[in-house]
């Protein structure tokens, strides 16, 4: 009798082992890690009415990068000095396009580095530390690569690279930072559902940084030109998906980096 009691105890654990480690094997595992999906709002040239951007954004708790060609401000259609110092105190990026608004693939070395260099160190003279450049025309090569490398910016942009067929975000950290990608400009013909889809084909494709790049906020004064409201009508559908992953940063802060001393062009 007591050799069977314990047999029956032997069997009993062995059943209790079986169970427990069916249920382990039926509970799925953890995720290690969540791929995130970053959307950068930016404006280039400094136009005026991008100053428009900045209640819009203040209202949902978002922040742009503005890429402006500083020997261009305060000129007729473009912001001052004083609205870049407003968007920056609001926790905007300012951030360099060469004085002029230069195709730099078209200049001397020399021309490239006194549009580019130059350009930052008027925004330095004006309280900015900018770390972020965007090309003009989206035209560049090895040489204007690296006349922005040494000017000290820690990151340039183009104006294509993401195709929504085989590319679907720029990578973060990007495969080039002085390379970084986007999608095709939206236009005033682009409607506010493909915009959307930029971020939902970067979302249902892994994740990666999806760079939106407006020039004017108006209605029909320009071909690179959004809406007010459909600017607004993008924000307040972007702004309930940080809790899905998807959230608003700017150039700065994907690419992050110390800030590099101005150098004379």
């Amino acid at each position: 009798m007591r050799g069977a009691v314990g047999i029956g105890r032997s069997l009993l654990l062995i059943l209790l082992a079986l169970v427990a480690l069916g249920l382990a094997s039926a509970t799925p595992a953890a995720p290690t890690s969540t791929v995130e999906t970053v959307v950068t709002i930016q404006f280039d040239d400094g136009r005026e009415n991008a100053y428009g951007a900045l209640p819009i954004l203040e209202a949902h708790g978002m922040h742009a990068t503005f890429y402006v060609n500083t020997d261009l401000l305060g000129g007729s259609g473009y912001m001052s000095w004083g609205q870049l110092a407003d968007l920056a105190a609001a926790g905007n990026e300012i951030a360099g396009h060469t004085l002029t608004h230069a195709n730099l693939k078209r200049l001397s070395t020399a021309a490239a580095r006194r549009e580019v260099c130059n350009d930052r160190v008027n925004l330095f003279e004006h309280g900015f530390q900018p770390t972020s450049f965007a090309y003009p025309y989206g035209q560049f090569n090895s040489s204007v690569k690296q006349v922005v490398r040494e000017c000290g910016y820690s990151s340039a942009r183009g104006v294509s690279g993401v195709d929504g067929r085989t590319t679907f975000a720029e990578t973060i950290p990007p495969r080039d930072a002085y390379a970084t990608r986007t999608p095709q400009l939206p236009k005033r013909s682009t409607s506010l559902a493909t915009i959307k889809r930029y971020v939902t084909d970067a979302e249902q494709h892994g994740g990666g940084w999806v760079q939106l790049v407006f020039h004017n906020l108006c209605n029909g004064c320009n071909t690179y030109a959004i809406t007010p409201a459909d600017f607004t009508a993008l924000l307040d559908w972007l702004q309930p998906r940080a809790a899905l992953g998807t959230v608003v940063k700017t150039t700065g802060e994907v690419i992050g980096g110390t800030v590099q001393p101005p150098v004379s062009g």
